[in-house]
């Protein structure tokens, strides 16, 4: 069993994490920090009541755990890990942001995208940071262009993520976090042209990004565009075979809907290319928390554990 601690569940990322571990059929849940420490864990995080009797712990001291995964806002990082004063061998799963723009410049920090590289994160990682929602559902619409050096054209990404995954907080304004949403915004491209810059070394291009947060319940959805040469069922092969062996993105034949992807940790892509302009519209939609968050984090710690890419990520789609 796998060892596990959560700081933070009082984040909603934090909170979706929880309710996937206490069901992960190799993790051992040991504790979960929260602002209620002392308070039984169901009375914070909704949907658990009768699957969980751990209580809320404080900052510290904490029992030893295999590994740790930080869920806080990015400014409180930092301190966490001061505090938790972690031995060299666990390790660290963090889902704010914090080091999503390190992870290339020859740190500890390695970026978790699976599809990108599962064979590293198997083999080589320690600590792991989840991309950017935002930047995550972008890279998935264009990874399988980028790694056969086909993104040669300046890059348009429209992105939409549904509101009521951001809790009660001022969702047009901010992140969150609290950032401000034009700075995370860029942000979010920033992490997108430099991911494509790894995948294709010769990606030269400005990358245009919008995020919009739309009423809805947890979705996630971009709309990327791209110039292509190539026809339209050969576009589709190519992304059919990059994806065959990978557990969590499927290729479509309509636009996605919410129905599709909330309460799962599916990423679904479906293509649009026009053959007359050259122009490819990629339409990527996924669950903000589950495949843009902690979903996307419980696969990293399969893949760093040796386990399944599946294991524990088998959940249940909303169906409506």
């Amino acid at each position: 069993m796998i060892d596990v601690g959560v700081c933070d569940c009082d984040h909603p990322r934090g909170a979706e994490l929880v309710r996937i571990l206490i069901n992960h059929p190799d993790v051992e849940l040991k504790w979960v920090t929260g602002s209620n420490a002392g308070q039984p864990i169901a009375r914070v995080v909704s949907g658990i009541v009768g699957e969980c009797d751990l209580t809320l712990s404080s900052e510290g001291p904490l029992d030893e755990v295999d590994v740790v995964f930080l869920c806080q806002g990015r400014q409180h990082v930092d301190a966490c890990l001061q505090a938790l004063a972690l031995p060299p061998t666990t390790r660290v799963i963090d889902l704010s942001g914090s080091h999503n723009l390190d992870t290339w410049s020859g740190g500890d920090w390695t970026y978790g995208m699976g599809e990108m590289q599962r064979r590293v994160l198997v083999h080589d990682a320690h600590h792991v940071a989840v991309p950017g929602n935002a930047a995550a559902v972008a890279l998935l619409a264009l990874m399988p262009m980028a790694r056969n050096l086909l993104v040669n054209s300046p890059v348009k990404l429209e992105v939409e993520m549904g509101a009521a995954a951001f809790g009660d907080g001022p969702v047009l304004s901010t992140d969150p976090d609290g950032i401000p949403l034009e700075r995370w915004t860029g942000e979010q491209r920033q992490e997108v042209a430099l991911v494509l810059q790894q995948c294709q070394s010769s990606f030269d291009q400005p990358v245009e990004m919008s995020i919009t947060p739309v009423d809805g319940r947890r979705w996630l959805a971009v709309t990327a565009r791209v110039r292509c040469g190539m026809d339209g069922d050969s576009v589709r092969q190519l992304y059919e075979e990059y994806y065959d062996d990978h557990n969590f993105v499927f290729m479509v034949d309509r636009r996605p809907v919410a129905a599709d992807v909330e309460n799962t940790n599916k990423c679904l892509i479906y293509l649009d290319k026009d053959d007359q302009t050259g122009m490819l519209t990629v339409h990527a939609m996924m669950d903000l928390l589950l495949k843009g968050s902690a979903g996307t984090a419980v696969h990293m710690m399969n893949l760093l554990f040796g386990l399944h890419e599946r294991a524990g990520l088998a959940l249940k789609g909303s169906g409506c």
